[in-house]
């Protein structure tokens, strides 16, 4: 184990090239898909990421979801100190790691996306297939009125076999008379590895960039995994 995080300390050190290769579809669209593509940097030990992507004609929905699900993948980006717990994401390198994600929004809307990131040149890359469906008329989620997401935890647990991990975040995004939201329920394989302990990672977002024809995407993101004790203040 000692070996694996010594490794992975190696590999991603000073800056990190990203790299996304997305295709994302609706169910009123079956025979079309919206091609997301887009490159980042990041300094991984840091915590720090920046990604900025593009599509190749307006989405139907905000960018701010569909920007924010896809960079939930880089989660080798998330800053772990010391030896406070097991850094399952960036250990799973140079191998591949793939994610199955599902998630369903305040409104009835869902989505489903399995992803393959690997490392190839000192790029991270990201390939994802991203389904929505439910996506109604006076959705929230088409609405231009939507802030950057807001912050949150991120709950990581071990899977159900050794080498797979587990977590869920809820999303949220302000909106003029309150808040959109969805729960995104994450399964990640990394075949080899070791199974991480239940944690945290905190993630603050900034967006830097959005076209209003949903063309355009930028975000600078913050991770930071934690050990949350709640017993600590208890006596």
């Amino acid at each position: 184990m000692d070996h694996r995080m010594e490794r992975a300390e190696s590999m991603f050190t000073g800056n990190a090239k990203s790299k996304v290769i997305a295709e994302v579809h609706f169910e009123d669209e079956p025979d079309s898909s919206y091609k997301v593509t887009g490159e980042g940097f990041a300094q991984p030990l840091d915590g720090c990421q920046n990604l900025e992507l593009n599509c190749n004609s307006p989405l139907p929905i905000n960018f701010n979801i569909v920007g924010t699900i896809i960079q939930t993948n880089f989660r080798m980006f998330t800053q772990y100190t010391g030896t406070m717990v097991y850094d399952f994401f960036k250990t799973g390198f140079p191998g591949s790691m793939n994610v199955e994600l599902e998630g369903k929004f305040t409104d009835g809307m869902t989505v489903r996306a399995t992803c393959t990131l690997t490392h190839v040149k000192e790029t991270l890359i990201c390939r994802c297939q991203v389904h929505f469906e439910g996506v109604g008329e006076e959705s929230l989620a088409k609405s231009e009125d939507l802030s950057q997401t807001m912050p949150c935890f991120e709950v990581v647990d071990k899977g159900d076999k050794a080498d797979e991990a587990l977590t869920n975040i809820d999303l949220v995004w302000r909106t003029g008379s309150g808040s959109y939201s969805c729960r995104l329920n994450s399964l990640i394989k990394c075949a080899g590895n070791f199974a991480p302990p239940f944690h945290f990672i905190g993630h603050e977002y900034k967006l830097t960039e959005k076209s209003e024809n949903n063309l355009h995407f930028a975000q600078r993101q913050k991770s930071r995994g934690t050990v949350i004790n709640y017993y600590k203040n208890s006596n």
